[in-house]
């Protein structure tokens, strides 16, 4: 190669997942370069909106046990080195029919896993959270080890440890390219370029633009709704007696966590998220069909609230077309990608970043099998074609 590296390991997109791995890599000693279009923390894609619900109890299935299990360490360990609060272990809710799959699912996962539940019928729920209106045979189940974090702080904290241990972020930085080469990766934009010796690619909704029409047809950004209501009585709605909840109630998803300014509390879901084509043009307004939908459910399954939204707003995340993350090594195997989370990749975000980081500091394939990226393009073997 001709010409010095500018670093040992180029981040594209430090938000979430690529925060996170510039504090694993430099805990592993290793020199890493981040590249964002705006900066950590920002609002515009799956970082904002206060709070992430964090779950251990998992009705997508057993396989994510591992990882969140460790995650519930890593999210202490930045808490304590960066020394600002971030999980908030108050507990969570699932909340549906016996019989819901979302239902038998968790409780499937909840005891493949060895992660201890507890079943509340509708009397245990009217007692000890009254705030949700069960509908008739409906149940709790209770993780007592979920709770939420405190999502922008925690990109943010593990940003500002990544260049306190001699990262850098380049902030405000857009990406024209990214070209592996025969021993280095080129990473260029605004008419700098910069060599690394490998890429991980964690721009979230903008991935696709980094990668061939094969891959990138298998990932869709979606517009995602978020909304606060005010209580009539806050005190019910404290982290102490209101866990985050997951609801499937007569055809209705719903989620929510507790209030963290003592005012809105955070409920969402009612309306899906929206294929969209430009990531940074989607309209974070909401229409008024999108803000009735929202206030139907509230007022029919959180009648504690006012049904009116005192705030809303609207982000973007990338989705797979089988609904697993798309994490491993593409083209030559210089450039790896770890994105496509589909809505539920920041409560393990952190032991995801340790996983690979230890894939590309010790130079193995991908950490799970169940999110390679060949599982959804296998006639393309990961040493041909070209990141771009």
């Amino acid at each position: 190669m001709n010409g010095a590296l500018d670093a040992e390991i180029g981040v594209i997109g430090v938000g979430t997942v690529g925060a996170m791995l510039m504090w694993q890599l430099t805990r592993r000693g290793r020199a890493a370069i981040g590249f964002e279009r705006y900066a950590p923390g920002h609002d515009r894609a799956a970082v904002g909106g206060e709070t992430r619900l964090f779950r251990v109890a998992y009705a997508e299935g057993a396989q994510y046990g591992d990882l969140l299990r460790r995650a519930l360490g890593q999210w202490r360990e930045l808490e304590a080195a960066a020394g600002v609060p971030l999980l908030n272990a108050c507990g969570g809710l699932a909340i549906g029919d016996p019989g819901h799959p979302y239902i038998r699912g968790l409780r499937a996962s909840a005891e493949a896993s060895g992660i201890p539940v507890e079943v509340l019928d509708g009397r245990a729920m009217r007692d000890r959270y009254p705030q949700h209106r069960l509908l008739d045979g409906e149940v709790g189940v209770l993780d007592p080890q979920a709770g939420f974090v405190r999502c922008e702080a925690a990109v943010v904290a593990a940003a500002d440890l990544a260049e306190r241990d001699g990262a850098t972020v380049l902030r405000h930085t857009e990406i024209d390219s990214v070209a592996e080469r025969d021993d280095y990766v080129e990473i260029r934009a605004g008419g700098t370029a910069w060599r690394v010796r490998e890429a991980v690619v964690c721009a979230g909704s903008w991935t696709g633009r980094f990668l061939p029409d094969d891959w990138r047809r298998h990932l869709q950004p979606r517009r995602l709704l978020l909304s606060w209501f005010a209580a009539r009585r806050s005190e019910e709605y404290t982290p102490e007696r209101f866990p985050i909840f997951i609801r499937e109630s007569g055809g209705v998803h719903l989620y929510g966590a507790p209030s963290v300014d003592g005012v809105g509390v955070k409920v969402a879901g009612a309306v899906p998220g929206m294929p969209v084509t430009e990531p940074d043009a989607i309209e974070r307004r909401h229409g008024a069909a999108e803000t009735a939908r929202i206030s139907q459910a509230v007022a029919e399954l959180l009648p504690g609230l006012h049904p009116d939204p005192i705030r809303e707003d609207a982000f973007t995340d990338l989705y797979t077309s089988d609904g697993e993350p798309f994490v491993g090594r593409v083209g030559r195997g210089r450039l790896s990608i770890a994105s496509g989370f589909s809505g539920r990749g920041f409560k393990y975000a952190p032991a995801l970043a340790a996983d690979v980081a230890d894939m590309v500091v010790k130079g193995t394939g991908a950490p799970w099998d169940f999110m390679a990226p060949r599982r959804l393009v296998p006639e393309i073997s990961t040493s041909s074609g070209e990141g771009r």
